[in-house]
């Protein structure tokens, strides 16, 4: 006699005998049994798997700044600690205190300088990450990567008014939006994005109007922002 799992794994519903059979079956069962709270239906319920909850927005990435930095490269290491916070972000605790970013930073100079994004990408792999340097982000870029759950860093430029901005460029890592907004944890501080320069110390959550972060990022015009994109 075939076990049971036979029939299930050979049944044609488009035969009458075959729906024939397992009417019978189903008339032959306990009573309640395939109710979600019965023997046959919690065992079903049970093998279901689950949709894991969308991501949060804005994500929950902890905070690096790289002022606190115990090595000499502190003024100069925005883009390893944005990518430091993406790290934490996608493998938490690898990175463990609040100089984390130290370590991460000791990882890159072992591929090249902190300011390389092939470096930066050696560092990433180095962890297990697989990511990617592209010159091309949008504002959907960004969008794509947050439902994902996967924080951004972005290369912008800091200095100067944002009708026309300037300097050498600074990292920070994007972890939310909002229609009007990005939300950003800045390893510098708190930009004062019309006049360009920084206000404070405090980057952690920082809300930067897309109106003037948009010249800063996309310099060359839409589609133009440089990013970090790393996948699961």
């Amino acid at each position: 006699m075939p076990r049971l799992i036979e029939h299930v794994k050979h049944t044609d519903l488009s035969l009458s005998h075959h729906v024939a059979f397992w009417n019978a079956v189903e008339a032959n069962l306990p009573a309640g049994a395939l109710e979600p709270t019965g023997e046959l239906g919690s065992i079903w319920k049970a093998s279901v798997p689950t949709k894991p909850p969308a991501p949060s927005n804005p994500l929950k990435v902890p905070y690096f700044s790289q002022r606190d930095s115990a090595t000499e490269h502190a003024l100069r290491m925005c883009f390893s600690s944005s990518c430091a916070m993406l790290v934490e972000a996608l493998k938490p605790g690898t990175l463990a205190g609040p100089n984390g970013d130290d370590a991460y930073l000791g990882r890159v100079l072992r591929y090249g300088d902190t300011t390389d994004s092939g470096a930066q990408l050696r560092a990433l792999a180095s962890y297990n990450i697989k990511a990617t340097f592209t010159t091309k982000a949008n504002w959907t870029t960004i969008e794509h990567q947050i439902k994902a759950g996967i924080p951004v860093p972005c290369g912008f430029l800091h200095k100067g008014p944002a009708r026309k901005p300037s300097g050498g460029g600074h990292w920070l890592t994007v972890i939310g939006f909002t229609k009007e907004a990005i939300v950003v944890n800045d390893p510098f501080g708190e930009i004062d994005l019309v006049n360009g320069g920084y206000l404070n110390s405090n980057g952690a959550g920082q809300r930067y109007s897309r109106k003037n972060f948009a010249p800063r990022w996309m310099v060359e015009g839409p589609g133009t922002g440089w990013a970090i994109i790393a996948t699961r």
